[in-house]
């Protein structure tokens, strides 16, 4: 059983292709209307609403990180609500396990 992460075996495996999309991800980044934690709490709000626990984690830390409290990471996890009730059953409880760290 392979001890890498998902993303890193994709890494290993479609390197160009993980390149492309980090530069994507570093270009949108630097495009630069958004400040780092506004920023993040997007992302926490899109990925509860596509459901993706995976990246849903990186950025609720690096929302964290940022400065957002626990209660603003909340409330843009709570915003996928509008999309589904199931979007956010699954977001609360990676935020509550990922701020008691």
């Amino acid at each position: 059983m392979s001890t890498k992460s998902v993303w890193e075996i994709f890494c290993d495996e479609c390197r160009g292709v993980a390149d492309a999309y980090q530069k994507l991800s570093t270009e949108i980044s630097a495009h630069g209307g958004l400040d780092g934690k506004t920023r993040c709490l997007i992302l926490v709000g899109i990925y509860s609403t596509t459901r993706d626990p995976g990246a849903l984690r990186h950025f609720v830390g690096l929302a964290l990180k940022a400065g957002a409290t626990k209660k603003e990471i909340e409330s843009a996890a709570l915003l996928a609500f509008n999309t589904g009730v199931s979007s956010a059953e699954m977001a609360i409880p990676i935020i509550a396990e990922i701020t008691k760290k």
